[in-house]
């Protein structure tokens, strides 16, 4: 659950930090305002895949009163995801997320440098007219073949764009196979997702979401897999995820007592202005002692 200290950060710093990210129909005003009080770090109410096309309109009209509604602010960050661009629905959505006080939004069918100055243009002419100071960050979901072969280019990321997200399901329905957890197409999108991210200074990306709800340790696992490959939150699809995502992607003790004992170390009298030290049997060189302070940094 967010601390105080989390809700006194910007938007967008507490968006690159955080861990969990909770779905919610946005037609399901009551599962909404229960999502709101669950403790995620942000809660994603959706507009796409979980609304049916005859309903959105209604789902827009109850996500207009959430302006309302939020209790507050500063514990669960109000995330709308949208339609994809450039279909009918998209326009509408984001101006029913603006009127709802979306502090951010998800752009689903994502694809890096097709449409990054289209939407940078559309959310530009609503944060005009709405006479937002800030700009709208935007997460990018990245869900088709598409969207992840575009991310080994030099293609273009709007600038407004602060994190990337994986929906694997999306994916392999787009590559005509039967979903499953792990394959070498998610393996090869993850292994990019990552590599791009920290190409373009992003912060770790998202995973895709673990839709076998009773199944506790093969959600932890799947954490611990995409921790070790390098992103740093989850989307989640029912509340009982958020503990395990929580501490799946938290620092251990373990690490803190590592990352402390280098840096220690590294500072030493004794060894300024060494290139490589010995701490215990590693070799420890700037590559090593970076990523030291990124996990002091993550605590």
């Amino acid at each position: 659950m967010p601390t105080d200290a989390d809700k006194s950060l910007d938007v967008e710093t507490r968006l690159s930090m955080a861990r969990t990210f909770l779905f919610v129909p946005a037609d399901r005003p009551d599962r909404i305002t229960k999502a709101l009080k669950s403790g995620a770090d942000a809660v994603i109410v959706d507009l796409e895949d979980a609304v049916r096309a005859e309903n959105r309109e209604v789902a827009r009209t109850f996500l207009r009163r959430l302006v309302d509604v939020t209790p507050d602010p500063g514990e669960s960050i109000l995330v709308i995801r949208v339609n994809p661009i450039r279909t009918s629905d998209f326009a509408p959505d984001l101006q029913a997320a603006f009127d709802s006080g979306a502090a951010c939004i998800m752009l689903p069918k994502f694809i890096p440098g097709q449409t990054a100055t289209e939407i940078d243009a559309a959310l530009a002419v609503l944060e005009a007219s709405y006479g937002r100071a800030l700009r709208m960050p935007v997460i990018g979901l990245i869900e088709s073949a598409a969207g992840v072969l575009a991310l080994s280019g030099s293609a273009v990321l709007p600038t407004r764009l602060i994190r990337l997200a994986f929906g694997a399901a999306d994916l392999q329905a787009d590559l005509k196979i039967t979903y499953q957890t792990k394959n070498i197409h998610t393996d090869f999108a993850m292994a990019l997702i990552v590599l791009a991210s920290a190409a373009a200074g992003l912060p770790a990306p998202l995973d895709s979401p673990h839709f076998a709800l009773a199944d506790e340790s093969g959600l932890a696992d799947s954490v611990r897999s995409a921790r070790e490959v390098g992103f740093g939150g989850k989307l989640c699809i029912h509340p009982n995820q958020l503990e395990i995502v929580r501490t799946g992607f938290g620092v251990t003790e373990v690490e803190q007592k590592w990352a402390r004992q280098v840096l220690q170390h590294w500072g030493d009298s004794t060894n300024r202005g060494v290139g490589a030290i010995r701490v215990g049997d590693e070799f420890v060189d700037e590559a090593i002692v970076r990523r030291a302070r990124q996990i002091l940094e993550l605590q």
